[in-house]
């Protein structure tokens, strides 16, 4: 399992798993050998080996990040059930994505392989791009706004954060397709008004940083901190970060 999201609202815990193509959703206080108290799975649920959630806990919805898709579940959902909406589709520009929610300001952040051109086609050696969309897209609808360009340092995205209170953007960049760890790596905050080719409003990390890997990311607002798993370290980092919030 590669993510895993957290519903503070109703104390749950989503989890993808790819070799069972499902969600599963867990009590927040599960310990030991505990069964999900729902599980979405099955022929119509579309889902093709999912590896990225996000939780919507005010609007009750789950977003799975695919391939080229992000589907959406009612957060209650259980069992052999279809995506409530579906985002794809060539001018969508979708590849390999992360996702997030901001609820506050109604919008969908999706990060990953850069795509363009009327088919859409996966730019490998063209980096990557954070996405924009409004929370209820579905079908083929282009980005309201695109992050992408020399100037964002966007060569890989390996996770993707959001702080809706101040419309922060979280996202963990790693040194490119097909590199595995690098010092060049680093933690980059846009805005969601950014739009274009705009470098990160603050980094943590890059050239001869300390980050080698950095995979999962996530906020601690009670203490105004960015926290920051790099797989390379094998260590989770703490900064203390109070611009963010």
């Amino acid at each position: 399992m590669h993510g895993v999201s957290y519903d503070e609202i109703h104390d749950e815990i989503v989890v993808p798993q790819a070799f069972a193509q499902s969600i599963l959703t867990f009590r927040g206080g599960a310990s030991g050998e505990e069964a999900p108290i729902r599980v979405i799975q099955g022929s119509r649920t579309q889902l093709k080996s999912p590896d990225k959630v996000a939780v919507d806990p005010v609007h009750n919805e789950i977003f799975v990040a695919g391939d080229e898709a992000v589907l959406v579940f009612s957060r209650e959902a259980n069992g052999n059930v279809a995506p409530i909406r579906i985002l794809q589709g060539p001018d969508t520009q979708l590849g390999a994505s992360e996702v997030a929610v901001d609820p506050v300001h109604n919008l969908l952040v999706v990060a990953g392989s850069a795509r363009g051109g009327a088919e859409g086609r996966r730019e490998e050696d063209g980096g990557s791009a954070v996405r924009i969309f409004n929370r209820t897209d579905q079908g083929n609808v282009r980005p309201q706004a695109v992050i992408r360009g020399p100037k964002t340092g966007l060569t890989g995205t390996s996770r993707i954060a959001v702080y809706p209170p101040t419309g922060k953007i979280i996202v963990n960049v790693s040194a490119g397709y097909g590199v595995l760890a690098s010092d060049e790596c680093f933690v980059g905050i846009w805005n969601i008004q950014d739009n274009g080719d705009v470098p990160p409003q603050w980094t943590i990390g890059g050239p001869r940083g300390i980050l080698q890997q950095p995979r999962g990311v996530t906020l601690d607002p009670k203490n105004r901190s960015l926290i920051v798993s790099d797989k390379r370290l094998n260590a989770v980092l703490t900064f203390y970060f109070p611009e963010i919030f």
